[in-house]
């Protein structure tokens, strides 16, 4: 079965959608970092192939897509399943194995609260990486490779 790679604002229609649905509280900066888990283990488990071409840049919270960030931009804290200026989006054009694949990472992640997801993404290597030389505090928005990313989640399951 072929993977399929989706635009990357679709992709967090459709998680902003599943949220709602499964009444899990979603602001963009947790958004930010279920699209960041997501690109990282499906290099991973389909290998190296991308569910979508963005590239996360280091930011201050953490890894960060630009084109969602822009889009989504007032609601850093607020929780996007109450909007009503989000369409919702209840199917996706990904395979059978990808759709159960995004549900299991709902299923880890998704039930974690921005924070907590934040400081994990600060304690993993490839933001660290991004962000070598820098304050804890400076603007930044360097490249997280995905050969970085690929690299540190499979040597989690090695």
């Amino acid at each position: 079965m072929e993977n399929k790679k989706v635009d990357i604002l679709d992709l967090s229609r459709f998680l902003i959608t599943y949220c709602k649905n499964n009444e899990i509280e979603l602001n963009q900066l947790k958004l930010q970092k279920l699209l960041y888990y997501i690109q990282a283990w499906h290099l991973v488990y389909f290998n190296n192939d991308l569910i979508f071409d963005d590239v996360p840049e280091a930011w201050v919270n953490g890894p960060v897509y630009r084109k969602v960030y822009d889009v989504y931009k007032p609601s850093v804290y607020r929780d996007l399943t109450k909007s009503d200026k989000v369409e919702e989006l209840t199917t996706i054009d990904l395979n059978d194995e990808q759709i159960k694949f995004l549900e299991s990472i709902m299923d880890h992640y998704g039930l974690m609260p921005h924070e907590k997801l934040v400081f994990l993404t600060h304690a993993e290597k490839p933001w660290n990486q991004a962000r070598e030389g820098l304050s804890i505090f400076e603007y930044s928005n360097e490249k997280i490779t995905h050969e970085s990313m690929k690299s540190y989640y499979s040597s989690l399951i090695a």
